[in-house]
């Protein structure tokens, strides 16, 4: 166990380390590169929620193909001991053939966060990256598989600026971590 942790405290497993990486076997049939390994090229940059007493981990994974050396897709991987996850094979946010493959082609959708809505469900933030400009967006899902794309958070206007990684402010409800309304609004570090 280490000395300090400025939280904590935190034990190191390495044994579990890392717990998820590249895996060039699992093949999607993306709506717009056709079949792909997914993710072999990274595995990075993941988000947590505990639902349903498991761990469930969105996270950032590539592809080795097209103009930027990789398309990224947000997979979801669960865990009961939040050290061993089991992936699912496909996908759970990508680029697809709707209003957002504009700005999502063909860099992907990146950097997952994630939070709990108090009446249920989850809020989304990722990167939308069509290879120029990197643009927050937003999605929602009662269930973290199925998404509906909000599109960018700042709408069309912020549509133009480099946008990324934005971070709902949460507050604890029970054993949940909820969007917190502040002043009668939400709120967002990026």
């Amino acid at each position: 166990m280490q000395a300090y942790w400025p939280l904590g405290p935190f034990e190191k497993v390495d044994a579990a380390n890392p717990c998820l990486g590249p895996q060039a076997e699992t093949i999607f049939d993306c709506p717009l590169a056709g079949p792909v390994a997914w993710e072999a090229k990274d595995v990075f940059n993941p988000a947590a929620v505990v639902r349903d007493g498991k761990v469930c981990l969105l996270y950032r994974a590539e592809d080795t193909v097209g103009r930027f050396l990789g398309t990224s897709r947000i997979g979801l991987a669960t865990s009961d001991d939040g050290l061993h996850f089991t992936r699912r094979a496909a996908p759970v946010l990508y680029p697809d053939h709707d209003a957002q493959q504009a700005i999502e082609w063909e860099g992907g959708c990146e950097d997952p966060r994630v939070v709990e809505r108090a009446e249920g469900g989850y809020v989304l933030t990722y990167t939308a990256f069509d290879g120029s400009v990197a643009r927050l967006c937003v999605a929602t899902s009662d269930d973290l598989v199925h998404w509906r794309k909000h599109g960018p958070a700042f709408g069309e206007t912020g549509a133009r600026w480099w946008s990324k990684s934005g971070a709902i402010v949460c507050r604890r409800m029970g054993d949940r971590l909820v969007a917190a309304r502040i002043n009668g609004r939400y709120w967002m570090y990026f």
